[in-house]
């Protein structure tokens, strides 16, 4: 009955082991966000980038002053700019009180006059977005990466109507409407040509106006000799933000391999541009006149982040490192803004959990190990 008795013992601090850490990686997996892949240039070569919650500005002199104010929890992943040089964003939050996700789709004039084409709230208009063509539409990506059922890009009308696009069952295939397959989609964005391109897994691919999907590249961040460290020291994917130039080149920031591919025209694939640890790409802009903008963050695991930067090539091949956001900057240049507004791969919440994780573990550990001991003598 002893010996039972221990065996039973064992077997329970073994379960408890496991759901702690479960709830440990959990905890990892859920504080974590993705840095942004926001930026965008004007016209007249002003340049803005989220950090994950500030938007900033770099004037044509270089000059770096926060353009939106981060409010601490609402993130601002991406960024887009119309023809008149106007700038859509989104705001994503979580209350905690009524453990509902928060949406809102905001835009802001060149003079920095914001309004709200949808206020923040737990019951944000099915296919609001901040992607829209010339008349008004919005395309949106309805997916869930937890069930992966299905993945949907929506189209919502002036007035409201929303139908799909393109997609169906969670896959991978090309084709028109319905008879399209995506996966798990991140960055979006229009070309020149006024079709949507993305990045879907380790794929990007176009989705015409008509609903046609057509897969452009695949296998993208297979690794080469010539590459740096990847980012989480695994084979993750890390696609993160594209851009299309006027020739239909297609330039992609492959984040977990710290690099920037280039596919060109005729689906030639090649890598422009790598990143020394703790940098890496996440977001990338390719104007009219050829100048690449790429968006940088700092990143060393388990979770010291550095200030995210913007960098430019020219397209006569100069390298020029733009600027450096940092807490700093921001209260200097806007009072009142929230302070150090980085991107968060791990916040507080996972060093406390990890600690009282640590911690019970070793109390865990310690009886396990002693009825190991007893039951030996």
């Amino acid at each position: 009955m002893i010996v039972h008795n221990r065996q039973r013992v064992s077997r329970l601090c073994f379960r408890i082991l496991t759901f702690v850490a479960f709830v440990i990686i959990f905890a990892v997996t859920s504080a974590s966000a993705h840095p942004a892949w926001g930026i965008v240039v004007t016209s007249t070569g002003i340049v803005y980038f989220s950090d994950l919650e500030t938007v900033w500005k770099i004037d044509r002199d270089g000059k770096l002053t926060v353009f939106r104010a981060g409010v601490n929890g609402r993130h601002v992943h991406e960024l887009w700019i119309d023809d008149h040089d106007n700038i859509y964003g989104p705001d994503y939050s979580y209350d905690a009180a009524t453990q509902r996700f928060i949406n809102g789709v905001w835009k802001m004039t060149p003079d920095g006059q914001q309004t709200y084409l949808q206020p923040p709230t737990d019951r944000a208009g099915t296919g609001v977005s901040i992607w829209r063509d010339r008349v008004g539409n919005m395309y949106s990506i309805e997916q869930n990466n937890h069930t992966k059922t299905q993945t949907l890009m929506l189209r919502r009308t002036p007035d409201g109507v929303v139908s799909t696009l393109a997609g169906g069952a969670y896959g991978h295939a090309d084709g028109k409407g319905t008879a399209a397959k995506f996966s798990s989609v991140d960055a979006i964005v229009f070309g020149p040509d006024g079709n949507l391109y993305l990045t879907d897994g380790a794929y990007v691919r176009r989705v015409s106006m008509d609903g046609l999907v057509t897969t452009l590249a695949k296998d993208l961040t297979i690794r080469t000799s010539e590459d740096k460290p990847t980012l989480f020291g695994g084979t993750d994917a890390g696609l993160a933000g594209l851009s299309v130039d006027g020739n239909g080149n297609i330039y992609v920031a492959d984040a977990g391999n710290r690099r920037l591919v280039k596919i060109a025209n005729d689906s030639k694939v090649s890598i422009i541009y790598r990143l020394d640890p703790p940098y890496f790409p996440n977001g990338v802009f390719v104007t009219p006149a050829g100048d690449i903008y790429v968006l940088e963050f700092s990143f060393t695991p388990p979770g010291t982040t550095g200030s995210p930067r913007v960098r430019k090539f020219t397209a006569d091949g100069k390298n020029i490192l733009l600027a450096t956001a940092s807490s700093e900057a921001e209260q200097s240049s806007a009072p009142g803004a929230s302070s150090g507004t980085t991107f968060g791969f791990v916040n507080k919440r996972f060093y406390i959990v990890l600690l009282l994780g640590a911690g019970l573990i070793t109390v865990l550990v310690f009886v396990w190990r002693r009825s190991q001991k007893q039951q030996r003598t």
